[in-house]
Protein backbone atom coordinates (compact mmCIF):
# COMPACT_ATOMS: atom_id res chain seq x y z
CA UNK A 1 0.00 0.00 0.00
CA UNK A 2 3.04 2.30 -0.20
CA UNK A 3 3.26 2.57 3.56
CA UNK A 4 5.35 0.75 6.16
CA UNK A 5 2.35 0.47 8.53
CA UNK A 6 -0.36 -0.27 5.90
CA UNK A 7 -1.72 3.26 6.48
CA UNK A 8 -2.77 2.32 10.02
CA UNK A 9 -2.97 5.96 11.14
CA UNK A 10 -5.34 6.86 8.32
CA UNK A 11 -7.56 3.89 9.13
CA UNK A 12 -7.46 4.86 12.83
CA UNK A 13 -8.76 8.34 11.95
CA UNK A 14 -11.53 6.82 9.83
CA UNK A 15 -12.45 4.40 12.60
CA UNK A 16 -12.51 7.16 15.22
CA UNK A 17 -14.84 9.20 13.01
CA UNK A 18 -17.20 6.23 12.55
CA UNK A 19 -17.25 5.42 16.28
CA UNK A 20 -18.05 9.01 17.14
CA UNK A 21 -20.78 9.46 14.53
CA UNK A 22 -22.15 5.93 14.10
CA UNK A 23 -21.50 6.22 10.36
CA UNK A 24 -20.53 3.10 8.45
CA UNK A 25 -16.96 3.14 7.05
CA UNK A 26 -18.19 2.88 3.45
CA UNK A 27 -20.61 5.79 3.92
CA UNK A 28 -17.87 7.84 5.56
CA UNK A 29 -15.55 7.24 2.62
CA UNK A 30 -18.30 8.20 0.17
CA UNK A 31 -18.81 11.43 2.12
CA UNK A 32 -15.05 11.99 2.16
CA UNK A 33 -14.87 11.52 -1.61
CA UNK A 34 -17.71 13.99 -2.22
CA UNK A 35 -16.29 16.58 0.17
CA UNK A 36 -19.09 16.11 2.69
CA UNK A 37 -16.59 15.51 5.49
CA UNK A 38 -12.92 16.26 5.99
CA UNK A 39 -10.43 13.87 7.62
CA UNK A 40 -6.77 14.87 7.83
CA UNK A 41 -4.01 12.73 6.29
CA UNK A 42 -6.46 10.38 4.52
CA UNK A 43 -5.69 11.35 0.92
CA UNK A 44 -4.00 8.03 0.05
CA UNK A 45 -6.82 6.11 1.71
CA UNK A 46 -9.30 8.04 -0.41
CA UNK A 47 -7.36 7.29 -3.60
CA UNK A 48 -7.48 3.57 -2.80
CA UNK A 49 -11.22 3.79 -2.09
CA UNK A 50 -11.85 5.54 -5.40
CA UNK A 51 -9.89 2.80 -7.19
CA UNK A 52 -12.12 0.19 -5.52
CA UNK A 53 -15.22 2.13 -6.59
CA UNK A 54 -13.98 2.20 -10.17
CA UNK A 55 -13.38 -1.56 -10.07
CA UNK A 56 -16.88 -2.15 -8.73
CA UNK A 57 -18.41 0.01 -11.46
CA UNK A 58 -16.42 -2.00 -14.01
CA UNK A 59 -17.87 -5.23 -12.62
CA UNK A 60 -21.41 -3.90 -12.10
CA UNK A 61 -22.41 -3.85 -15.75
CA UNK A 62 -25.01 -6.30 -17.01
CA UNK A 63 -22.71 -9.02 -18.30
CA UNK A 64 -22.67 -12.81 -18.37
CA UNK A 65 -21.12 -14.92 -15.66
CA UNK A 66 -18.17 -15.79 -17.91
CA UNK A 67 -17.52 -12.15 -18.79
CA UNK A 68 -17.80 -11.19 -15.14
CA UNK A 69 -15.20 -13.78 -14.09
CA UNK A 70 -12.87 -12.71 -16.90
CA UNK A 71 -13.13 -9.10 -15.76
CA UNK A 72 -12.80 -9.94 -12.08
CA UNK A 73 -10.01 -12.55 -12.01
CA UNK A 74 -7.79 -10.98 -14.61
CA UNK A 75 -4.40 -12.44 -15.49
CA UNK A 76 -2.51 -9.70 -13.60
CA UNK A 77 -4.07 -10.82 -10.33
CA UNK A 78 -1.49 -13.31 -9.12
CA UNK A 79 -1.83 -15.47 -6.04
CA UNK A 80 -5.52 -16.24 -6.69
CA UNK A 81 -5.04 -19.85 -7.79
CA UNK A 82 -7.29 -21.45 -5.16
CA UNK A 83 -9.99 -18.84 -5.77
CA UNK A 84 -9.86 -19.50 -9.50
CA UNK A 85 -10.33 -23.24 -8.89
CA UNK A 86 -13.30 -22.56 -6.61
CA UNK A 87 -14.92 -20.17 -9.09
CA UNK A 88 -14.41 -22.58 -11.98
CA UNK A 89 -16.32 -25.25 -10.09
CA UNK A 90 -19.25 -22.93 -9.32
CA UNK A 91 -19.67 -21.09 -12.61
CA UNK A 92 -21.80 -23.75 -14.30
CA UNK A 93 -24.42 -23.60 -11.54
CA UNK A 94 -24.82 -19.80 -11.54
CA UNK A 95 -27.03 -17.87 -13.95
CA UNK A 96 -25.95 -14.37 -12.91
CA UNK A 97 -22.83 -12.78 -11.37
CA UNK A 98 -24.85 -12.02 -8.23
CA UNK A 99 -25.78 -15.69 -7.86
CA UNK A 100 -22.16 -16.69 -8.41
CA UNK A 101 -20.94 -14.32 -5.70
CA UNK A 102 -23.53 -15.71 -3.27
CA UNK A 103 -22.31 -19.24 -3.97
CA UNK A 104 -18.68 -18.18 -3.48
CA UNK A 105 -19.48 -16.52 -0.15
CA UNK A 106 -21.34 -19.62 1.02
CA UNK A 107 -18.55 -21.95 -0.11
CA UNK A 108 -15.91 -19.90 1.70
CA UNK A 109 -17.83 -19.10 4.88
CA UNK A 110 -19.77 -22.38 5.17
CA UNK A 111 -17.61 -25.17 3.73
CA UNK A 112 -18.80 -28.74 3.77
CA UNK A 113 -17.85 -30.18 7.16
CA UNK A 114 -17.31 -33.91 7.78
CA UNK A 115 -19.50 -35.40 10.55
CA UNK A 116 -16.60 -36.89 12.53
CA UNK A 117 -13.58 -34.72 13.26
CA UNK A 118 -11.24 -34.16 16.18
CA UNK A 119 -10.72 -30.44 15.58
CA UNK A 120 -12.74 -27.46 16.71
CA UNK A 121 -15.39 -26.76 14.09
CA UNK A 122 -16.65 -23.21 13.47
CA UNK A 123 -19.82 -22.92 11.42
CA UNK A 124 -23.15 -21.19 11.03
CA UNK A 125 -26.30 -22.54 12.67
CA UNK A 126 -27.46 -23.60 9.22
CA UNK A 127 -24.40 -25.77 8.69
CA UNK A 128 -24.63 -27.39 12.14
CA UNK A 129 -27.82 -29.24 11.25
CA UNK A 130 -27.26 -32.98 11.40
CA UNK A 131 -23.97 -32.69 13.31
CA UNK A 132 -23.25 -33.17 17.01
CA UNK A 133 -20.46 -32.66 19.51
CA UNK A 134 -19.79 -33.24 23.24
CA UNK A 135 -19.17 -29.49 23.59
CA UNK A 136 -21.18 -26.89 21.70
CA UNK A 137 -20.70 -23.12 21.93
CA UNK A 138 -23.35 -20.85 20.42
CA UNK A 139 -21.73 -17.41 20.22
CA UNK A 140 -23.31 -14.02 19.66
CA UNK A 141 -26.47 -14.61 21.69
CA UNK A 142 -27.56 -10.97 21.63
CA UNK A 143 -30.58 -9.35 20.02
CA UNK A 144 -29.68 -8.17 16.56
CA UNK A 145 -27.45 -11.16 15.92
CA UNK A 146 -29.60 -13.98 17.32
CA UNK A 147 -32.25 -13.27 16.29
CA UNK A 148 -30.95 -11.16 13.44
CA UNK A 149 -32.90 -8.04 12.56
CA UNK A 150 -35.15 -8.37 9.50
CA UNK A 151 -34.71 -6.00 6.60
CA UNK A 152 -36.34 -2.61 6.86
CA UNK A 153 -39.75 -2.33 5.29
CA UNK A 154 -40.82 -5.93 5.95
CA UNK A 155 -44.43 -6.45 6.98
CA UNK A 156 -45.53 -7.58 10.44
CA UNK A 157 -46.30 -11.06 9.10
CA UNK A 158 -42.87 -11.28 7.44
CA UNK A 159 -41.15 -10.10 10.62
CA UNK A 160 -42.98 -12.78 12.62
CA UNK A 161 -42.03 -15.47 10.11
CA UNK A 162 -38.43 -14.26 10.21
CA UNK A 163 -38.42 -14.47 14.02
CA UNK A 164 -39.80 -18.00 13.97
CA UNK A 165 -37.14 -19.08 11.48
CA UNK A 166 -34.45 -17.59 13.73
CA UNK A 167 -35.95 -19.44 16.70
CA UNK A 168 -35.79 -22.71 14.76
CA UNK A 169 -32.14 -22.06 13.93
CA UNK A 170 -31.41 -21.41 17.59
CA UNK A 171 -33.08 -24.72 18.45
CA UNK A 172 -30.89 -26.46 15.87
CA UNK A 173 -27.81 -25.01 17.56
CA UNK A 174 -28.69 -25.92 21.14
CA UNK A 175 -29.64 -29.47 20.19
CA UNK A 176 -26.26 -30.30 18.63
CA UNK A 177 -24.92 -31.45 22.02
CA UNK A 178 -24.36 -35.15 22.61
CA UNK A 179 -23.15 -37.06 25.64
CA UNK A 180 -19.71 -38.67 25.81
CA UNK A 181 -20.45 -42.18 27.17
CA UNK A 182 -16.81 -43.21 26.93
CA UNK A 183 -15.89 -40.64 29.59
CA UNK A 184 -19.19 -40.98 31.47
CA UNK A 185 -19.92 -37.28 30.97
CA UNK A 186 -22.95 -35.41 29.64
CA UNK A 187 -22.59 -32.97 26.80
CA UNK A 188 -21.85 -29.31 27.48
CA UNK A 189 -23.71 -26.37 25.96
CA UNK A 190 -22.35 -22.83 26.29
CA UNK A 191 -24.33 -19.80 25.12
CA UNK A 192 -22.18 -16.69 24.94
CA UNK A 193 -22.75 -13.05 24.07
CA UNK A 194 -20.91 -9.78 24.52
CA UNK A 195 -22.23 -7.19 26.94
CA UNK A 196 -20.78 -4.32 24.90
CA UNK A 197 -19.36 -3.53 21.48
CA UNK A 198 -18.35 -0.43 19.56
CA UNK A 199 -21.10 1.73 18.15
CA UNK A 200 -19.69 1.28 14.64
CA UNK A 201 -19.88 -2.53 14.89
CA UNK A 202 -23.43 -2.34 16.26
CA UNK A 203 -24.54 -0.06 13.43
CA UNK A 204 -22.93 -2.33 10.83
CA UNK A 205 -24.75 -5.37 12.25
CA UNK A 206 -28.08 -3.48 12.55
CA UNK A 207 -28.13 -4.08 16.30
CA UNK A 208 -30.39 -1.87 18.39
CA UNK A 209 -28.32 -1.27 21.56
CA UNK A 210 -29.67 -1.09 25.08
CA UNK A 211 -27.62 2.07 25.65
CA UNK A 212 -24.57 3.92 24.40
CA UNK A 213 -21.70 5.80 25.95
CA UNK A 214 -18.89 7.50 23.97
CA UNK A 215 -18.80 5.14 21.02
CA UNK A 216 -19.46 1.98 23.07
CA UNK A 217 -22.92 0.40 23.31
CA UNK A 218 -24.46 -2.06 25.74
CA UNK A 219 -26.40 -4.99 24.29
CA UNK A 220 -29.63 -6.83 25.00
CA UNK A 221 -29.40 -10.54 25.81
CA UNK A 222 -30.99 -12.66 23.09
CA UNK A 223 -34.73 -12.86 23.66
CA UNK A 224 -34.45 -16.61 23.09
CA UNK A 225 -32.51 -17.14 26.35
CA UNK A 226 -35.40 -16.31 28.72
CA UNK A 227 -37.56 -18.76 26.78
CA UNK A 228 -35.68 -21.58 28.52
CA UNK A 229 -37.80 -20.77 31.57
CA UNK A 230 -36.95 -20.73 35.28
CA UNK A 231 -35.09 -24.07 35.15
CA UNK A 232 -32.32 -22.59 32.99
CA UNK A 233 -28.95 -22.08 34.73
CA UNK A 234 -28.13 -18.55 35.81
CA UNK A 235 -25.81 -16.64 33.46
CA UNK A 236 -22.14 -16.28 34.40
CA UNK A 237 -20.30 -13.06 33.66
CA UNK A 238 -16.91 -13.72 32.10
Amino acid sequence: MGSVDFRAKSYARLRAHCEQTGQLPWDALVALASGGIQLPYCAQLLLRFQAIQNELHFLDEQISVTDFVNRWLRAEFTGAGELRILVAGLMAGAETPTELLSQIIEAVSQPEIPPDVTEVRIMSLHKSKGLSSPIVVVAGCVDGLLPAEPEQGTSIAERQAHLEEQRRLFYVGITRVKAAPSSNRPGSLLLTGSRTMTLADAMQSAIQPAGRNYGVVSLHLSRFIPEFGPSAPAPIAG
